[in-house]
Formats: structure tokens, C-alpha cells, sequence
């Protein structure tokens, strides 16, 4: 494990596709249900709010990474 959560992701994520897990639907299916438990870690006041969030972010992430949208960048790299 390094010091980025992210990189750790996208490590474990390609491992899955290179060893015949090439289904992107049923990945992004099970990063969702990790999605969904994080939120289930946050006090009950945030839960609501934190989705809306999430989706948003995802929205401007591929954005910015597949060039459509120049901004404030967020993405990690």
C-alpha cells in the first residue's frame, strides 16, 4: 500500500482487468457498494448530502481528465 488511496484503487482496479475481471460494470458496481459503505461511516447529519457530493465530483473528475472541461482542477493526478 502506498500514501495514495487513489493510486491503491486504480492498483488493485487493473489487477482485476489484467487477470480477466474485464466486466467495467461489475467493477464499477463494487467500487459504488464501497461508495456507499464509506458513507455509512459518516455521521448520520452528512449521509444525505454526501451522495449528492460524490456524483458531482465523479462528473468533474471525468470532465476534467478526458479534456471536455478546463476548471479548478480536483483531480488527484
Amino acid at each position: 500500500m502506498s500514501d495514495c488511496l487513489h493510486c491503491d484503487i486504480n492498483d488493485l482496479v487493473q489487477k482485476h482487468v489484467e487477470g480477466g475481471t474485464n466486466d467495467l460494470v461489475e467493477i464499477a458496481s463494487l467500487m459504488v457498494e464501497s461508495v456507499a459503505d464509506l458513507v455509512l461511516l459518516a455521521p448520520e447529519e452528512d449521509r444525505a448530502n454526501l451522495p449528492a457530493h460524490v456524483i458531482s465530483t465523479v462528473r468533474q473528475i471525468v470532465l476534467e481528465k478526458s479534456g471536455a472541461f478546463e476548471g479548478t482542477a480536483s483531480a488527484t493526478h
